[in-house]
């Protein structure tokens, strides 16, 4: 990349790279839906949008929003190559504070980044901007994936990264042990997730959990979440 090409567009245009490079992960994409029909998708730290693709390809109109403030530069020319420009939309923006109107979107996809958001109030977003019977497709970062990063850290004497894992581990454990997510400098608010863990905070904001999703592991899971349909809300 040139040097007039910032960190955070490397990082997009290479996901995105690799996202087209195998097939097989939008095809899983589509799959894990259940034919949920999707005419409007969101992708909450979206980089380049990558995850948006199958659908937009699929007739979709798909919005992504990130926190960087390049968000938008390097995925509208990405989309424009093929063609799919009018069926796109970037806003610089928090999972926390979604600037969309309820009931917005079929589908919010949201991939690594609630461990870094406020996952309370993020939660509650990606419930309130779903349709009844939307989907929200979820892969998290596991316990395991930071005693995997501390345990490196450790081996190879990286000190500032062990802190960092450790702090990380440690809101984890205070934020399953209390149900409140640490907030301030010590241990800071980036914290792991587990399904138990999941289950309460998706259940708070009347969603379910419904499966793993086929790209699913045992250090970043991935979960289809749905939101309730009026009908059954009602029954309720």
């Amino acid at each position: 990349m040139s040097a007039g090409i910032s960190k955070f567009d490397q990082y997009a245009r290479g996901a995105w790279q690799r996202f087209v490079d195998d097939p097989a992960r939008a095809r899983a994409s589509v799959d894990a839906l259940n034919r949920i029909k999707v005419a409007w998708a969101l992708d909450v730290g979206c980089g380049a949008g990558h995850e948006l693709i199958p659908f937009v390809r699929e007739g979709a109109f798909g919005v992504g929003v990130d926190v960087a403030r390049e968000v938008g530069r390097a995925g509208r020319e990405l989309f424009a190559a093929h063609d799919y420009e009018h069926n796109i939309a970037f806003i610089r923006g928090a999972g926390e504070a979604l600037p969309f109107a309820p009931d917005a979107f079929d589908l919010v996809i949201c991939r690594l980044v609630l461990p870094y958001t406020d996952n309370g109030r993020a939660l509650k977003e990606f419930a309130r901007v779903l349709r009844p019977g939307g989907a929200l497709v979820l892969k998290i970062h596991h316990a395991r994936y930071y005693l995997r990063e501390f345990g490196q850290a450790l081996m190879s004497g990286h000190f500032l990264h062990l802190i960092y894992t450790t702090r990380v581990l440690l809101a984890g454990v205070l934020y399953h042990g209390t149900g409140r997510q640490p907030r301030g400098r010590f241990p800071g608010s980036e914290t792991f997730q587990t399904l138990w863990l999941l289950k309460r905070e998706v259940k708070r904001v009347g969603l379910t959990i419904k499966s793993r999703v086929p790209d699913a592991n045992y250090l970043t899971p991935s979960f289809l979440i749905l939101k309730a349909n009026a009908v059954s809300s009602q029954r309720a």
